[in-house]
């Protein structure tokens, strides 16, 4: 074999191991705030674990950090801005831990928005019945433990050693499968969820929200950092989709590393704001330096 063939089939491999690169949010940020400058207004879509705070051992362990409740406490009052966050967690859940009103608090991937949000006794059946046929699952899988949620089932992969997650994976879909005409499974990174068919996942969610409620100006913003996150990342279509955490295959046409940086971007975003508001805006600018010469 030739030096040529041997450094051409590398090449190959390297590429088939490469995930696309993904541009850095903040390091774009120049043409961030350009679009944020020629829309005026946004609305920001945010998943919360791994997002607005790191993954805890236990979900009822993480914290929000006070800089990053400080800057979503500003967002919300601020008469640009329209905040929105879209989790697998229980809505009250996102109340209590982030604290923030004149923020809409979608729990259960988008679908619970209110208090007032029920299942149908048909699903409520068979979430019980899918718990009960999981048990054996447990006792082979030790360290892995179910998150029952009233409305859903949170199967946590996270202390399961990472070499058995696939095989997990499809016993769990395997044990799932006469359950499959009323519930589905949503396969993210740390967990699988199990939810009834009515729960269709965050992107319809944030469809419907754009449609009802955003002003058709505005600029859209999604961050989330997991696969359930991906249908988020399609729904905000042209505007900014922002994966966070490490480099991995996804539709998000930019990315941050953690959430210390999603909270530096939306102080960023914030700042842009303040300038527009200020009568800072570059198409302002523009157009009063054409009315002087009027």
């Amino acid at each position: 074999m030739t030096p040529a063939t041997r450094a051409s089939r590398s090449v190959r491999r390297n590429k088939s191991k490469n995930t696309k690169v993904v541009p850095d949010l903040l390091k774009s940020w120049d043409s961030i705030a350009a679009q944020i400058h020629k829309r005026g207004r946004v609305t920001i879509f945010l998943d919360f674990d791994g997002t607005l705070v790191d993954i805890a051992p236990r979900p009822e362990l993480v914290k929000l950090k006070p800089e990053a409740q400080h800057v979503l406490r500003r967002l919300a009052k601020h008469p640009l801005a329209t905040l929105v966050v879209v989790s697998g967690r229980r809505r009250a859940e996102l109340l209590e831990h982030i604290g923030v009103p004149d923020i809409h608090y979608f729990g259960l991937y988008g679908w619970e928005r209110d208090e007032k949000s029920a299942l149908p006794p048909d699903a409520q059946k068979a979430l019980r019945e899918a718990r009960e046929t999981l048990e054996p699952l447990l006792k082979k899988y030790p360290n892995l433990w179910i998150e029952d949620k009233n409305s859903s089932l949170s199967v946590h992969l996270l202390h399961v050693p990472k070499a058995r997650h696939e095989a997990l994976r499809k016993e769990l879909l395997a044990v799932l499968q006469p359950f499959q005409r009323k519930l589905h499974a949503v396969g993210n990174i740390r967990d699988v969820e199990i939810l009834p068919r009515s729960i269709p996942g965050k992107g319809l969610a944030v469809k419907e929200f754009l449609r009802e409620h955003a002003e058709t100006k505005s600029l859209a913003f999604y961050f989330g950092d997991d696969y359930s996150d991906e249908s988020g990342f399609v729904a905000v279509g042209r505007g900014v989709s922002v994966q966070v955490g490490k480099a991995r295959e996804t539709k998000a046409r930019y990315r941050v590393k953690t959430p210390g940086e999603t909270a530096e971007a939306l102080r960023r975003i914030l700042g842009t704001l303040d300038e527009i508001e200020k009568g800072g805006t570059r198409g302002g600018q523009a157009r009063r330096a054409a009315a002087g010469r009027r």
